[in-house]
């Protein structure tokens, strides 16, 4: 009976090996990358996660990395994401810090590439960015948290629908094909302000992936009356929903239209998002001054990237102080706490 019982302990030793190191694999398998199931977006850890944070011109700051404090001030918000803007020039070991540094800072880090802005002729340039074997690298280092916006509002207003299609096709097979996992982040053409190219390509773009993991986002820089904002937000959020379309707005709300003018109903989007579940990203956090407008400073949060030195009250309250703000409505995900 003894020798039985030692011949019995030797066998389960022997195959406990396979069977330990074959559901480790599974679980690595599956706890790969964050995913996009339905219309939401769920961590590694199956968490689902509503994006709350800012954008800020990483690229152009004076602290690349983050390294500096200036994520740690936007982290006071409680965001639980940032819009990370670079370029093709950036250097690939401030890259790898930086996403290192916004993970610490326990904020889901969407890397996007501004070079292509409004236009598809520098689209492949971006492409090539992405496909270098030393970015592929970085990418992969940190996919269990990464989203990849694959370039900032590509496209004009005259953008037709099979331009666009062709396009981001195009890019989903490359970056697929170069065995990249996370999910993308597809903006709307109209340097990102068009919704409606958004849900006429949506369904085809994403079952073009043949990992169905895509987001698609737009930017909410629309001049019109305060009355038909509302109209087209609530348009387009009700088809959204209607079709579970994946969907964040990746720079909004914004407190004006791109005229730098004309005000929008930011609060108001703030609270359709919050009641329907849809994740937002403001533009943009003033570190870096924004300069394409008259009114220098509109679309500045801060004054100079210091959390509580608000520009407006419009940073005061999209980051703080209003009930659908970032500090009172963003969740971050445990599984980034620990």
């Amino acid at each position: 009976m003894k020798k039985n019982c030692i011949k019995m302990l030797a066998l389960c030793f022997l195959f406990s090996g396979p069977l330990y190191g074959q559901t480790n694999a599974t679980k690595e398998k599956r706890e790969r990358t964050m995913s996009v199931k339905g219309r939401f977006l769920y961590t590694a850890a199956k968490e689902k996660v509503v994006l709350r944070g800012v954008n800020e011109m990483m690229i152009w700051s004076g602290d690349r990395t983050g390294e500096n404090g200036l994520l740690e001030e936007i982290a006071k918000t409680g965001a639980n994401s940032m819009r990370l803007v670079w370029n093709i020039s950036g250097s690939t070991e401030d890259l790898d810090l930086l996403i290192e540094n916004c993970i610490k800072n326990k904020m889901i880090p969407i890397i996007e590439l501004h070079d292509a802005t409004g236009d598809w002729k520098k689209l492949p340039e971006v492409i090539a960015y992405w496909k270098k074997p030393e970015v592929k690298m970085i990418i992969n280092k940190y996919k269990k948290w990464l989203l990849l916006n694959i370039a900032n509002e590509v496209g004009a207003g005259n953008t037709p629908d099979s331009v666009f299609l062709s396009n981001y096709k195009s890019a989903i097979t490359s970056l697929r094909n170069m065995g990249y996992q996370i999910p993308l982040i597809i903006d709307a053409s109209d340097w990102g302000k068009d919704e409606t190219m958004i849900l006429r390509t949506w369904k085809q773009l994403r079952d073009h992936d043949p990992l169905k993991n895509c987001l698609f986002s737009v930017h909410t820089y629309w001049v019109d009356t305060d009355e038909a904002s509302k109209k087209r937000l609530d348009n387009f959020l009700g088809e959204v929903v209607k079709d579970t379309i994946p969907f964040l707005f990746g720079e909004g709300p914004e407190p004006f239209g791109w005229d730098c003018k004309t005000p929008f109903p930011y609060l108001y989007c703030m609270e359709q998002a919050q009641k329907l579940g849809i994740g937002w990203l403001t533009w943009s956090w003033g570190a870096v001054r924004n300069g394409d407008c008259a009114n220098k400073g509109a679309f500045d949060m801060t004054t100079d990237g210091k959390y509580g030195n608000w520009n407006n009250d419009w940073g005061r309250l999209i980051a703080v102080d209003d009930k659908n703000s970032i500090q009172k409505t963003s969740v971050r995900p445990e599984s980034i706490m620990e």
